[in-house]
Order: structure tokens, then C-alpha cells, then sequence
């Protein structure tokens, strides 16, 4: 059994979100990189509040549906990474790829939203 269900997996998107706002500013990441994240923060936000589970603001989008979006962003992370010429951008991205994976697989996709 996985150990983080719908609840607690919107919890960790919102402030996903949040560390994807605060974290470039206090990294002093490029211009570049600061764009890529906040866009990244502003899909992530936006799904997240229309997925079915809880801290949701409106639930429409199927749990399971929420979790195949959020695979589909490492290939994003992975390539945004790839891109950066400085270390600590690169860092910042693979380090937010390795976080989604890792939530990712940890999270039971199938579990009642309301669980």
C-alpha cells in the first residue's frame, strides 16, 4: 500500500506550488529559470485546484487523471534542467524532477479522493 493518499498528496501539490514561487527568488536563479518555474507553479495550481480530491477548489478532474498530468511534467522538468547553463539552475530542476518522482510513486492514484 501506498502511503500518500489523495488528501495529503493536495497538500504537498499547494505547497509544491508555493516552494516553486519562493524558491527561485531565494536561490537567485536567471531570469530564465525563474519564468520556467513560476509556469510550472501556475499549472501545477491550476490542476490542482480542479482535481478531485479535497483542498480542491472545484473537483473536477479525475484523481487518477491528476497523477498522469503530473508524470507527464518530469520529461518538462528533465528538459528544463538540460537546458540551463549554470549549475544551480540545473540543480533546482533535477531536484524538482527527483521530488515529483518520488511523490509520485508514493502516492496510492487509485484511493477514494475523499480518503
Amino acid at each position: 500500500m501506498k502511503p500518500i493518499l489523495p488528501r495529503v498528496h493536495g497538500l504537498i501539490d499547494y505547497a509544491a506550488c508555493a516552494l516553486m514561487v519562493a524558491a527561485p527568488h531565494l536561490l537567485d536563479l536567471h531570469p530564465g529559470a525563474r519564468r520556467i518555474s513560476y509556469a510550472l507553479a501556475g499549472s501545477y495550481l491550476g490542476v490542482s485546484a480542479l482535481t478531485d480530491y479535497p483542498p480542491a477548489l472545484r473537483r473536477l478532474l479525475p484523481f487518477p487523471v491528476h497523477g498522469k498530468i503530473e508524470l507527464s511534467t518530469l520529461p518538462v522538468l528533465l528538459l528544463a534542467a538540460a537546458l540551463q547553463k549554470e549549475t544551480r539552475e540545473r540543480a533546482y530542476f533535477l531536484a524538482l524532477a527527483g521530488t515529483v518522482a518520488g511523490i509520485y510513486s508514493l502516492t496510492d492514484w487509485q484511493a477514494d479522493p475523499d480518503a
